[in-house]
């Protein structure tokens, strides 16, 4: 598919720079809050990155002052669970397809809550602007936080800020989002929020994208592996070069990582 055959509907923004692609929010009317149908455009945008061999990596931002206010409860009921899980389960795929593939940054251009948070953990460098703030706010609608939430939180800022954000509510400052490590940098505007997200991607997109992609599966699949095992993994990546179809050897190592 080519990028004009692309249809992403009428709120995501999709342009290509230093090989990385933008996507951007734009339900601004609705501050980003998500649509079944706008999480569905989302992960089209994300799988035409992923399958382009033309583009190394995402910045995944949105327009207006909110990144996301999470799940569009106007268009969807909490008490609802079919549906409630009919748009977790597309947002599980979106975070898959985060975790397991190119390079991604977050550039958090403001309040970001609910799904908001799972996406920006699911990508490798966050970076937001300093009025920002994070929050999960799921409990008061009675809403389980799925699409891989908690186990990303537990391993990202542990098991007593999961509890905090997902069982209290709390919201976290920036300031404090950059101590317990859910984010990686702050900014003071959204001017120098899209440079510091487009600089990181000016540093990935000439290194050897094949040592990159093992690197963050690698990262995001050894955790919970006993030493020995997980060394194996990590021998197995070390040795890239011996594979004459560099695709190949990635896609069959993401597949065998998350398999196991």
């Amino acid at each position: 598919m080519s990028l004009k055959d692309l249809d992403i509907g009428e709120y995501i923004e999709f342009n290509v720079k230093k090989r990385f692609a933008i996507i951007t929010l734009n339900r601004v009317h609705r501050s980003n809050a998500f649509t079944i149908e706008q999480l569905r455009f989302l992960k089209k945008a994300i799988e035409y990155c992923q399958n382009s061999e033309k583009i190394r990596g995402l910045i995944l931002t949105a327009n207006g002052t909110t990144f996301s206010t999470g799940m569009d409860l106007d268009f969807i009921d909490g008490s609802d669970h079919n549906a409630v899980k009919d748009l977790e389960r597309t947002a599980a795929e979106i975070c898959m397809l985060l975790f397991n593939g190119k390079p991604a940054i977050a550039a958090i251009n403001g309040r970001c809550l609910g799904e908001g948070v799972v996406f920006l953990l699911c990508c490798d460098y966050r970076i937001n602007v300093k009025d920002t703030y994070f929050q999960y706010p799921e409990i008061f609608s009675g809403i389980f936080p799925g699409t891989g939430c908690i186990v990303l939180m537990t391993r990202i800022i542990g098991i007593p800020w999961t509890k905090r954000m997902l069982m209290l509510a709390e919201k976290i400052s920036s300031e404090k989002a950059l101590e317990i490590g859910l984010i990686d940098q702050i900014v003071d505007s959204k001017e120098e929020l899209m440079q510091a997200a487009i600089d990181k991607a000016k540093f990935l997109f000439p290194k050897n994208q094949t040592v990159l992609n093992a690197i963050k599966l690698c990262s995001n699949h050894l955790l919970d592996k006993i030493y020995h095992k997980a060394y194996e993994l990590e021998k197995e990546a070390s040795g890239w070069f011996e594979y004459d179809n560099k695709n190949k050897f990635i896609s069959d190592f993401r597949e065998k990582l998350s398999s196991l």
